[in-house]
Order: structure tokens, then C-alpha cells, then sequence
């Protein structure tokens, strides 16, 4: 019982298992059930004719999707794939993402781009990255790269704002996405990194590249360290080819290094860390006492680098005061730096008053005379300029004794000196330079205003030319204003302190109320309420976090205090420290957040931060709850290190240091290892507007593939960088760079200016980077020598395959010297001398792929699997050419290109593709093919292709034959052909005799009476008839003698010289007359409009309007006529009139009366009507079940009423319906039966979209809803050049749905002969099914006329030269008067015989 239980347990997990694993791979690939049908009903097949290259049923939601609109622009009788014959060379194509269905090969297009896809990663089973030239997808505005979800068909954009050029290149590292090109982002130039995780995009450590720099290949060089941990094994290098010179952070190619050299110049470079934060006095307010300048110069000072001065009145002591905003009052300054103005005035004697305790500072200074800590209070002294630069120019001579204490540190440079004067924590510095001098306050006293008051001055006035305000805290407000810099250039700092809201809507207290003065703060009562704060934590230390709380006294808000979490972050993303803050304190409070260690950061990416978030309130129940947040400071406790000297060689030391560049020419190695824990403070550092490099610049190495970019020349491009499979014994491995080289040193040189072919030897963990063997060896000439082969041009791209590599490109390649050492691929690798365009490379042997040259750049590859053979794609300037890698073959059916650029397979089963469209259609037929039992396959006509060709009417004559036309051509049939019923795949049959068709003539209509004698044509244009009669409407053949008739009916015209279309015809078999309608007014010189009937067995035309007692008249275009009566027809149009009525959709004529009438149910349609289908055969009333469409409309007739069945067809303008059948179901259905029986179903052919399903040319009605059943495709090819041999000739193409006009069935519900309304035989009548069957079969008129010569005289022997037997005239015809008209008309047919 046990083993049973095990056993239906693990069924079970099997049958999970296999039903997620359908739902996965499945999900997009609903199958949409389709009915079964009963072929035998219809003739044994159902027959689809138009304007196509492939069918395909409609399997699965959105099946068609693979297939474009049609082109709207092109007339429907020249079909898209022959745009390439028009004299336009600006045709552009869409480019569009299939999801393939591997197992069923399904396809399903879900985007459309405009632009090319150049690169195609998966990033997961169910994501990808794409890269291209395009602008739009699925018509979302987007930049590229993006990244697109497949299951919930979302984009995300990597980048959402503009960059100033685009991205030619994509790697994918793991959860990094490296970007280059030619782009500007973030101040940086052509570099940038997107982490999928973060959904954010970064400038690289290095900053991109310089201006005007390309980015055009980026690859990845693994450690290959299997000793590290698996995180690390995935370090390595990246390596960026392109074109450029430098890097984005060009001090990182500069190192300092050591030399021994004492002849060198003196360059001593030192800096001292300066931790103390400048006080932003940006939105102080400024007065003053006695001052000549204006309150706007009292203000500017605050920013020294703008060169104001604020001058007191000449000859007069002034005060010069700042108040700070009442949220930043109470603030405790270290220091004051105050500039000397150039020039003989200025400040000899100052004090400091501090306010609200409106008291003297105590303040202590570096006097520049001595370098020695001095002391004041009220009697400060300031030096004039000159005085303190000669102080300053006697620091630099002696500044390398004075840098013997590492306390005190001077510029040699600018003479610039400082040193620390809290000898505990070194947190704070005091010194002077050319411009200022620093005083410190001894005491630590909190401050609202802080006033310089001049006491003695040099020359007529004393001047401040700035004065800056320093604290040894990092102070940031939630108040993001009171963050600003002092001076507006300064705004964009990555160093400044700042506040971001994330998210809820905050207020300051005083625009909440107004009383309150002497404190500001943030509030608000948004309960989602975020705000993130950024302290300017530059340098790495030990810190103490604590955080500002207001009290509630102050505001009144305690009941609605809020409860806040705070939390602490560091410079990688680490939490700190959470604390849960209650907010209802009375007084001001702090709270402590953190202390302890923080890394010091100079970029916003990575910077330290403190979430202040809403978590609820103190007391329950409130409604409107008050968050408050002022701000948060940051104490320096100590720092890690307090100084940077580095003193280069000078004559008191054989030591110093010397820079060193590092020289880039298009290829650069980036080290991960070593940028891992970058710091640009290690790179160089700034002390008076002078930037110094650092010891610790070693972030970008020597390596030797940095060392060969340097070799190369500055016009050096590379325009791919290939990495090879790693070789035998696991390290090495080549390196192939692609592009245009020269060579700068004479240490290197290059046996071509296209490839470089490199072998990595190593990778080097200890330096963290790659080891090349380089090149030493010289060959010019003009052809490039690359691997033993010698080609005429330049490799455009190299192509990584398992194993090997192909180059692509305008090139011709041939063996050395001449020799057949080419292997061709095509032909069973017979030794051939050239390969063209492609060749591949694979164990030092170069194979061809057997194709001739052909003058195009091949700039694109890919290679993917169908119905499980191997293709490879290659592509360029819109040219395609697909081989058959299984086969070793081109695929030279233009209906079988592949025209993709790239191919990603997601999962086993499922892949993504990237082009301008390919072919999985299921059934490949030019215009022609049929249905039977459920499959496709074509009847035997080879419709020639590339023509302006459209196969548009078909007639189903009996069992045995049935007629096709329209225009097109085979090999021996043009525009009507006979096809074999019993044997459809025989060969089509021409009508014998000689004709001759005008170029614009086309079949619009066929007829075979019923008696299967004779074949009437409908054209609207010429045709000569056995070199002799020209005929334009209705031709007439002779099937039983198989030759057109010596009658033929006076040609159909207008009388304005409009083009006529003859669009239905009738035979009224009683009176052997044929109705014919459409859009003329003349048959010979007869008026005729609309309407005109052939008398047949008098071989003339009779206008039905006058033929009647009472002359009536019609207008319009006669579109579709059947019998519902065997002496009454009824008649449809577009703006049919009956004696000058407009507004009828049907007319009635009856044969008998030879009159004209209307019946209103019918008329209540609100559509026009093109075409009807009468489906009840008695019908002799019109009451029976009708199906109209127009050219917007499809509509039901129950017998009453119209109703419309046509909710889930969407209009558009490319919307057009052709044909119409009732087809016969397997089996009786549940159908509704309001328009037809439940045997039956109802079906419509033309080119339309069906809501939620797409793009069908033809559908199924089931009396209730649309059941999309087929649709087809034709390729729209672009013209891109010439070209000869196998697999030449391909163009860019488009993927477009094409027509079907017809549907050729056995169609019970035709009523064109009054006799269809008799249930008689169909089968041919005296013996003519063997004569047609063999001139079929056989295409022979000898034959035929043998087996009809001797029954053609026994059953024909009335008939001479074609002619009936003339019907006695009747005596009251000879009675009446003769019509002047009918008189000319019959003077007409004597002319026309």
C-alpha cells in the first residue's frame, strides 16, 4: 500500500511539473479551436486565390502578428515584393522582436521597433537586452539600450534622459550592463554602467572617456584564479577598444612614482585634509555700518571666487554683519577665513562680534611673520596684500624645512601654510595664502549673527574681498536650501551637503504658522512622508551621528507628534543603524544615531546617507499626525589619515618622484580588482584650486595590452575587440582586435592596419592584469595578410563560433600567393582560390562559403535554429543572406530568407528574434493554393514571381474543371487558366487560340452557363482575339470547341472615357440572355449604364431599361447580381438608383416583365452592399436568411430585418473584403441558426483584423462570433544592390499580410444561372467531361477535336462557326417600330463581325 502511495505521489509531482513547465513555455501560444469542415460539400477542397507568398492557419492568439499591415500606398494589383521595381530608393523598414516557439515553431511578433536591433543579450528566461539604431518601441519613445520584460511585455529604459549621441555597444557582466559609445551622461563621455538589480545607471570609476571619444567594442578578460572565491572569480578585466586618447578621470593615467634622479626640478606636492565644512551664508541677511557698497556686494563676498569686494566708506571705520536663517542659528563656528583684496587698501585692524551674546571673539591665527600660533580679541590684525605675499614667497624658498614638521604643511608651489591646531583629534587647521588669512574662535560660543567691524585700515578705505565661515561638524538640513554652497557654481558638487524628499509633501513650519519665529524646520502630515539626507563625509574616520528634534512646545503639535524611523547608511549600501524615534518632546532634543567608522566618499553614487521615514503616530486615533525633521550633524571624532606629502626629487635628496603617463591610443584594460575600493581622493587631490597626484594613483596599470593601446598611433580605431575559446591547457587564449591600426613605436609593428591577432598568456592576480604576447613583425603591402590569407579590403567584423571564427565584410579573400588553399564549404570543401564577403577560420584553415563577390559592407551575423536546422544570417545596408549551415547551402528562395540581425535563445524551447521580418509561414505557394482535409497544398500553376500579379476570380465549372483569372502569368498561361478538379496538382491549361492582353487588363469577373458550353469573361480593358477583333467587357470562349467564339459582344465603354469594370453577370438560361453589371453606360453605341443584357442567341446588346413598356431608368455601379427567382435577379451597387431615387441598396429586375422594382426589408440596411450571398435556396420571396458585406460592413438578414455581425472585425484603412462562401461543417453544430443552417458555417476572404486576435485574410462566422482561420504573407523587398552566383540577389525585406480575392469552392449558393435554382445534375452535359479532362490533361486540340469531331456533328449540327440556331422572330417585334438606337447597335454588330 505504501509503494502504491510513493508511486501516485510522484505521478502527481510529474503531472505538476509537466503542466508548469506547458504554462512557461506556452503562455504567449494560446491555440485558438477552429471547426471541422466537410470538404466533400465543396467541391473536395476549398481554394484560396489573390496576392501572396504563404499561408499559415491562424493556430494561436496573435499568430499573424508576424505579419505587417499591408502598404496602403501600393495599388492591390502590384504586389509589395515588387517595391524594389519602383524608381524610389528611400524605402526604410521597421524592424520588429518575434518570440519563436522552438518545439512547434510557432511565431509571435510582440514589438515593433523603428530602427535596427544590432545586439541582443538574454539577461534571464524571461528579459533581454537590446541595442540598436532605433528610437521607438511598439511606439513608447525610448533611447537605446533598453530592456525588455517578455511575459509582462514591459520596457525598462536604461536611460530616461537625452545623451547626446548613442550607444554602439553593449556588454553583459553578470548584474552589470557596460555601455560605450559616443554619448555624454553625467558629465562623462562615452562610458557608462546599468545595474539590473538597482535599475540604475552610473558612470564608471574612470568617468567615461575624454570629448569626442568613441566607444565601439567592450569585452571581458576572466581572471581565470580558480583559488578565489567564486565572487571573485568573476573580476578579471574589461577591456573598451574604440577611439580615444584618454579617460573621462584623466589623472588616473599619471602615476607618481619613485626616482632617483636628483637633476630634476624641485616639485614638492603636499596637501593637509581639511575635514572643516564650510557654512553656507548663501541665504543669510546681510546689513551693514558705513559701508560704500551696496547690500547686494555686502552679499557676494560670501562667495570669494566671484571677485567682489564690499568696501567701507573712505576714511571711516564699518561694520560688515551677516544673520543666518533662523534654522541654522545657534550654530558653532571653528573658524573665519577673511580675503585681502590686491592693491594699497584694506584691513589693518578688525574684531568679531558673535550675536545674540553680542560679544567680542576671542580668536587665535598663524602669523604669517613668524608661522607661529598667535592670539586677539579686539584689536585683530590683517596684512596688506603685498606684505603677505612676501611672506608667502619666503615660504617657498623655504619650504622643505618647514615641511620637517609634520605638523605644518606648505605648497611649494604657492607657499600656502597650514597646520593643525588641536594637536588630539587634528580635526581642525589654521593657516594663511596668498589672499587670506584664518582665524579661529578659542571659544566655543553658538551664534545667530556674526559681524566683521573694520577698526583701522591701509590706504583710504578697508575693503573685504570674502569672508567664509568654517565648523569642524557636518551639518545637513532637511531644508535642502540651507544645503547650498555659498557660491552658485558650486551647485552640481558631488561634496555638498543635501537633502532629497522622496516622497510626501513637506512644508515649513513658518508657512504653517506664522508666529513662530527665531527656528524654521521641516513638517509635514503625509503618513508615506520620506526624506533622505546626505552629509558631506568626504574623508574616512570615526564619527558621531545624532539627530535634531524640535520641540513640540514651540509649534503646539504635541498631540499630533509622529513616530519616525531613522536609519543610517553607509557608502555601500550597508545599514548602519536603525532607531525608532518618538517625536513628542517638548524641548529641542537630539537623539543618536550612529558612531563609529564611515569611508569617506566625493560621489554622489556612493555616498553616506540618513532615511528619516513616517512610521505612525504617538497618540492613536490621530488624523492629522505632524512629522517633523530639522536636521542631522555629523562630529568628526578622528580621522584616518590626516595629511598627504609627497616631496619629488629636488638637490637635498637623491629620492623623490616623478610623474609618469600612461599613453592610450583606442584600447584600455579596466581592472576590477583594482578599482573594487576606488577612492578618487587616491587618485590626486586639490589644495588651492591645484590639483596634485596622489601615491596611491595605481588604480589603472602598466599591463601590456595599455602598453600596446600606447604603441599604436592616435588615428588608431578598433571596432572590435574578440576574445577566442581559452586553448588546450586552459590559459591561453587569443585576443583578436579588428579595426584600423598604425603603429607610433618602433618597438612594434604590424603585419596588417586591419586585425591584430594577440594571444593572452595569463592573467595576472597579483597585478590584476591581463599578459599579451605582442607583435614584432613588419609586412607592408596592399593587401592585408591576415592568417596566412591576403584580402583585398578590410574585415568589417569578426564572429566568435565555438571553435573558429568568421570575418564578414566587402572583401575578397584569396589563398597566399595565389593558391587554392581555400576550402569551399559549398562544395564538399573542394580547394578553391577565393572566398568572397565571408570566410571562416578554423584550425588555421580559411573556408569559403561558395558565393560570388558582391559590393556590399556585411556588418551583421547571427545564427539561430528553425525546424531544427542551422542557419547562419549575415547582413549589411539592408542585404540579407541565410546559409544553410546543416546543409551547406544558401537558401535561395526569397520566401525562405531570413531577414534577422540578431537571435537569442531564452529557454529550451523558446527564442527571441530581431530583424525586418522571416517567414514561418506553414505553406509556401505564389498566389495560389488550396485546403483539403484540413492541409494546405496548391494547385499546379507556378504563378511567376516578382511581377505586379494577382490570380482575383476562379469559377467552379463541375467536378472536372474549374477557371482562374486575373493578372498574372506562368510559364504558358497569362490571366485565365482551366485547372483539372480531379486532379488539381496537373498542370493549368491556356485558353487555345491567339490573344493578346492590354497592359492594364484585368479579369474582374468569370461565368460558365450551365450548360457548360460557353466561358464569359468580365475585363476592363482590351483584348485582341485572333489578331483581328478587339474586345473590351465580355469575351467570350467556347469550351466545347476550346476556342473563343467568332461572336463577340461590342466592347463595354463610357462615354466620358472613364475606365469601365464589369463586375457580375447572370444568365437568364429561358431566355439565353446574360445580365451584365458593374460601371459603364455604352455596349457599342447603345446607351447602356450599369445594366445591359446580352442577347446570346442574337448576339446583341438590349438595354433592360427600355426594353420594358414603361421606359425606367438606373444609375450607379452594379457590383453583385444573383437569382432568388428563375426569372428574377437580385441586384446590388454603390449608389444605385431607379428613377431618380438614390438610397437603394438592392434592385429587382425581372426577366418576364423586363421591368425594374424594389422591396423595402431589404433597403433598411443602413451599409452599402458589395457583395451578398443568398443562403436559403427557396428563396422566391426574399424573406429567406441573407449575409451583405461593404466596404465597412458586414450584415445578417433574418428575413425581416438587418442586423450587424461584424463587432469584432476592426475598420481600418487597409480594411477589404473579397469573397464570401457558405462552407458545409463535419457535423451538424449548435450554432446559432439565424442566418444559416446549423450544418453550416459562414466565411469571408479579403484583409482585415479580427478584434483580439489580429490580422486574418479570412475568418469563419459561427452565427455568433469570428473564429480567425487563415492568413497569408507577402515579402516587400527593398532593392540593395547586385550581385551574381549563389546566394546573391537577396534584399531587405518586410514581412506584409497579402489578399486572398477568392475562394473557389463547388458553391450551391451562387445563383448566377436561373437553372443554379433547379436541384439538377452537375454533371457535364453530352459527354464533355472526357474531352475537357484530356485537353486538361494534355493541353492538346488535335486530340480534342478528334474525339469531338464525329458527336459535334451529330449534337451541333444547327451551330455553324459558333453560332445558336436564330430564334424565329416573333410577328409583334416585326410589328413595332425599329428603335433608331437598336438600328445603330445592330449596324454596330455587322461592323464588329
Amino acid at each position: 500500500m505504501l509503494v502504491q502511495f510513493q508511486q501516485l505521489l510522484l505521478l502527481l509531482i510529474s503531472i505538476i511539473k509537466l503542466c508548469q513547465a506547458d504554462d512557461n513555455d506556452n503562455s504567449f501560444f494560446q491555440p485558438v479551436s477552429q471547426p471541422s469542415l466537410n470538404y466533400k460539400d465543396t467541391g473536395n477542397r476549398i481554394g484560396l486565390l489573390g496576392s501572396f507568398d504563404a499561408l499559415s492557419f491562424y493556430s494561436f492568439v496573435n499568430s499573424s502578428q508576424i505579419v505587417n499591415d499591408p502598404d496602403t500606398s501600393v495599388s492591390i494589383f502590384q504586389k509589395k515584393r515588387d517595391v524594389s521595381n519602383s524608381s524610389s530608393s528611400s524605402t526604410s523598414f521597421s524592424n520588429s522582436l518575434y518570440l519563436q516557439d522552438i518545439t512547434n515553431n510557432y511565431s509571435l511578433k510582440f514589438a515593433d521597433i523603428n530602427g535596427q536591433v544590432n545586439q541582443l543579450f538574454k539577461i534571464s528566461n524571461d528579459s533581454v537586452v537590446l541595442n540598436g539604431n532605433f528610437t521607438s518601441f511598439n511606439n513608447q519613445s525610448v533611447i537605446s539600450p533598453i530592456i525588455f520584460t517578455i511575459s509582462s511585455r514591459e520596457v525598462t529604459k536604461i536611460f530616461s534622459d537625452d545623451i547626446n549621441g548613442s550607444v554602439k555597444t553593449i556588454f553583459l557582466d553578470n548584474d552589470l550592463i557596460y555601455l560605450g559609445g559616443n554619448f555624454k551622461f553625467n558629465n562623462t563621455y562615452s562610458a557608462a554602467v546599468y545595474n539590473i538589480t538597482a535599475k540604475k545607471v552610473h558612470s564608471t570609476p574612470f568617468q567615461g572617456f575624454g570629448p569626442n571619444s568613441s566607444i565601439n567594442s567592450i569585452a571581458k578578460v576572466l581572471n581565470g584564479d580558480k583559488e578565489k572565491e567564486d565572487n571573485e572569480e568573476e573580476l578579471g578585466s574589461i577591456l573598451f577598444g574604440g577611439q580615444f586618447d584618454t579617460l573621462g578621470l584623466s589623472d588616473l593615467l599619471v602615476h607618481n612614482i619613485t626616482s632617483n634622479n636628483t637633476k630634476k626640478h624641485n616639485t614638492s606636492n603636499t596637501s593637509i585634509i581639511s575635514a572643516e565644512q564650510l557654512i553656507s551664508l548663501r541665504h543669510g541677511t546681510f546689513t551693514s555700518v558705513n559701508g560704500e557698497s551696496s547690500e547686494e556686494d555686502a552679499a557676494a563676498i560670501v562667495c570669494p571666487s566671484d571677485n567682489k569686494e564690499w568696501a567701507a566708506q573712505k576714511n571711516s571705520g564699518a561694520e560688515w554683519k551677516v544673520e543666518l536663517p533662523d534654522e541654522m542659528k545657534g550654530i558653532h563656528p571653528t573658524k573665519a577665513r577673511i580675503y585681502i583684496p590686491e592693491g594699497p587698501n584694506g584691513i589693518k585692524l578688525f574684531r568679531i562680534y558673535s550675536y545674540p551674546n553680542n560679544g567680542i571673539m576671542n580668536l587665535t591665527y598663524i602669523d604669517p611673520a613668524t608661522n607661529e600660533l598667535a592670539y586677539c580679541d579686539a584689536w585683530c590684525p590683517l596684512l596688506n596684500y603685498d606684505d603677505l605675499n612676501d611672506h608667502v614667497d619666503n615660504n617657498i624658498l623655504n619650504a622643505t624645512e618647514l615641511n620637517e614638521n609634520n605638523s605644518v604643511f606648505v605648497d611649494e608651489q604657492d607657499g600656502s601654510y597650514f597646520q593643525y591646531y588641536d594637536p588630539s583629534t587634528k580635526t581642525k587647521n589654521l593657516g594663511y595664502a596668498s589672499n587670506f588669512q584664518e582665524f579661529a574662535f578659542v571659544d566655543n560660543v553658538g551664534v545667530d549673527t556674526v559681524g566683521v567691524t573694520i577698526i583701522d585700515w591701509y590706504g583710504d578705505q578697508g575693503i573685504l574681498a570674502g569672508f567664509e565661515l568654517y565648523q569642524n561638524a557636518i551639518t545637513v538640513y532637511g531644508n535642502d536650501s540651507l544645503n547650498d554652497p555659498n557660491c552658485q557654481s558650486d551647485a552640481s558638487d558631488d561634496t555638498n551637503n543635501n537633502a532629497v524628499i522622496n516622497s510626501g509633501s513637506f512644508k515649513s513650519v513658518q508657512s504653517i504658522n506664522p508666529a513662530i519665529t527665531n527656528t524654521d524646520y521641516l513638517v509635514t502630515s503625509d503618513t508615506n512622508a520620506k526624506i533622505t539626507l546626505y552629509p558631506n563625509i568626504s574623508y574616512s574616520g570615526n564619527y558621531s551621528i545624532i539627530m535634531m528634534t524640535p520641540g513640540c512646545a514651540y509649534d503646539g503639535s504635541c498631540a499630533r507628534r509622529a513616530i519616525v524611523n531613522v536609519t543610517v547608511v553607509g557608502d555601500d549600501n550597508d545599514v548602519l543603524s536603525t532607531k525608532t524615534i518618538y517625536q513628542n518632546n517638548e524641548n529641542n532634543k537630539f537623539d543618536y544615531l550612529f558612531y563609529g567608522h564611515l569611508n569617506g566618499s566625493k560621489t554622489s553614487t556612493s555616498s553616506n546617507r540618513i532615511e528619516i521615514s513616517y512610521m505612525g503616530t504617538v497618540t492613536e486615533g490621530v488624523q492629522d499626525p505632524y512629522m517633523v525633521v530639522d536636521k542631522v550633524i555629523a562630529n568628526i571624532v578622528s580621522l584616518d589619515n590626516y595629511y598627504d606629502k609627497n616631496s619629488t626629487n629636488h638637490t637635498r635628496n637623491n629620492t623623490g618622484y616623478e610623474l609618469a603617463p600612461i599613453k592610450l591610443n583606442g584600447l584600455f584594460e579596466y581592472s576590477l580588482a583594482n578599482f573594487s575600493q576606488f577612492d578618487e581622493q587616491l587618485v590626486h587631490y586639490k589644495r588651492n584650486n591645484k590639483t596634485y597626484i596622489s601615491l596611491n594613483n595605481t588604480f589603472v596599470g602598466n599591463s601590456s595590452i595599455n602598453l600596446l593601446s600606447g604603441e599604436l598611433s592616435n588615428q588608431s580605431r578598433i571596432d572590435q575587440i574578440s576574445l577566442g575559446p581559452k586553448q588546450q591547457d586552459g590559459n591561453k587564449q587569443s585576443l583578436l582586435l579588428l579595426g584600423k591600426f598604425e603603429s607610433d613605436s618602433k618597438n612594434i609593428t604590424l603585419s596588417n592596419n586591419n586585425l591584430i591577432t594577440l594571444t593572452i598568456d595569463s592573467y595576472n592576480n597579483t597585478l590584476n592584469e591581463t599578459n599579451i604576447e605582442l607583435p614584432s613583425r613588419l609586412t607592408k603591402r596592399d593587401t592585408q595578410t591576415i592568417l596566412g590569407g591576403n584580402f583585398n579590403n578590410s574585415i568589417t567584423r569578426l564572429i566568435e563560433l565555438p571553435g573558429c571564427f568568421l570575418a564578414i565584410g566587402d572583401f575578397a579573400l584569396s589563398g597566399k600567393d595565389g593558391s587554392s588553399s581555400i576550402k569551399d564549404l559549398s562544395n564538399n570543401n573542394q580547394s578553391v582560390s577565393s572566398a568572397n564577403n565571408f570566410a571562416l577560420y578554423s584550425d588555421d584553415q580559411w573556408y569559403s562559403f561558395g558565393n560570388d563577390y558582391t559590393s556590399n559592407d556585411f556588418n551583421q551575423f547571427t545564427n539561430l535554429t528553425l525546424d531544427s536546422v542551422e542557419y547562419y544570417v549575415f547582413s549589411g545596408n539592408g542585404q540579407f543572406r541565410t546559409w544553410d549551415n546543416d546543409n551547406f547551402k544558401w537558401v535561395t528562395d526569397p520566401t525562405k530568407q531570413l531577414n534577422l540581425t540578431q537571435a537569442a535563445q531564452i529557454n529550451d524551447h523558446q527564442q527571441i528574434l530581431g530583424g525586418t521580418g522571416f517567414s514561418t509561414m506553414q505553406f509556401q505557394s505564389v498566389d495560389q493554393a488550396y485546403i483539403a482535409d484540413g492541409n494546405f497544398s496548391k494547385f499546379g500553376i507556378d504563378v511567376i514571381a516578382n511581377k505586379s500579379f494577382m490570380i482575383s476570380n476562379s469559377y467552379y465549372v463541375n467536378s472536372s474543371l474549374s477557371v482562374i483569372g486575373g493578372k498574372f502569368e506562368t510559364k504558358d498561361v497569362k490571366n485565365v487558366g482551366l485547372i483539372s478538379n480531379s486532379d488539381p496538382n496537373n498542370t493549368i491549361s491556356a485558353l487555345q487560340g491567339s490573344i493578346v492582353w492590354g497592359d492594364n487588363t484585368l479579369i474582374q469577373s468569370l461565368y460558365v452557363d450551365s450548360s457548360d458550353e460557353y466561358l464569359f469573361m468580365g475585363v476592363n480593358g482590351s483584348v485582341q482575339i485572333n489578331e483581328q477583333t478587339n474586345v473590351t467587357g465580355i469575351v467570350i470562349y467556347d469550351l466545347v470547341n476550346n476556342t473563343f467564339t467568332s461572336f463577340q459582344p461590342a466592347e463595354l465603354s463610357h462615354s466620358n472615357g472613364d475606365p469601365i469594370s464589369v463586375n457580375s453577370m447572370v444568365l437568364f438560361d429561358k431566355g439565353n440572355k446574360l445580365l451584365v453589371g458593374g460601371d459603364f453606360d455604352l455596349a457599342g453605341s447603345l446607351s447602356c449604364p450599369s445594366l445591359c443584357v446580352y442577347d446570346i442567341t442574337n448576339t446583341r446588346w438590349i438595354n433592360p431599361q427600355n426594353d420594358a413598356t414603361t421606359t425606367q431608368s438606373i444609375g450607379g455601379v452594379v457590383t453583385d447580381m444573383k437569382f432568388f427567382q428563375s426569372n428574377q435577379v437580385l441586384i446590388t451597387g454603390n449608389g444605385l438608383q431607379l428613377n431618380g431615387n438614390s438610397g437603394i441598396k438592392f434592385l429587382i429586375y425581372n426577366f418576364n416583365s423586363n421591368s425594374f422594382s424594389v422591396k423595402d426589408s431589404l433597403n433598411k440596411i443602413d451599409q452599402t452592399v458589395e457583395k451578398f450571398i443568398l443562403n436559403d435556396e427557396n428563396n422566391k420571396n426574399l424573406d429567406g436568411r441573407m449575409i451583405a458585406f461593404g466596404e465597412k460592413s458586414i450584415s445578417g438578414f433574418d428575413g425581416s430585418n438587418w442586423q450587424r455581425i461584424d463587432s469584432d472585425i476592426i475598420y481600418e484603412n487597409f480594411t477589404k473584403f473579397n469573397d464570401m462562401k457558405l462552407l458545409t461543417l463535419d457535423k451538424p453544430s449548435d450554432y446559432n441558426q439565424t442566418y444559416f443552417d446549423k450544418s453550416q458555417i459562414f466565411t469571408i476572404a479579403g484583409v482585415f483584423r479580427l478584434k483580439d486576435y489580429g490580422l486574418v485574410n479570412m475568418a469563419l462566422f459561427n452565427g455568433t462570433s469570428w473564429i480567425p482561420y487563415v492568413f497569408t504573407s507577402l515579402q516587400q523587398q527593398k532593392s540593395t544592390g547586385s550581385g551574381s552566383g549563389s546566394g546573391s540577389g537577396s534584399r531587405s525585406s518586410s514581412l506584409q499580410i497579402g489578399q486572398i480575392q477568392s475562394i473557389l469552392i463547388d458553391d450551391s449558393y451562387r445563383f448566377q444561372s436561373s437553372d443554379d435554382l433547379k436541384k439538377t445534375n452537375k454533371n457535364l452535359s453530352r459527354g464533355k467531361v472526357v474531352g475537357i479532362s484530356l485537353a486538361c490533361a494534355l493541353g492538346s486540340t488535335t486530340l480534342l477535336g478528334l474525339l469531338y469531331i464525329i458527336p459535334y456533328f451529330a449534337l451541333f449540327k444547327n451551330r455553324k462557326d459558333g453560332y445558336f440556331q436564330p430564334e424565329r422572330i416573333h410577328e409583334d417585334e416585326m410589328m413595332d417600330a425599329v428603335n433608331p438606337e437598336d438600328l445603330l447597335h445592330e449596324i454596330d454588330l455587322q461592323r464588329e463581325k
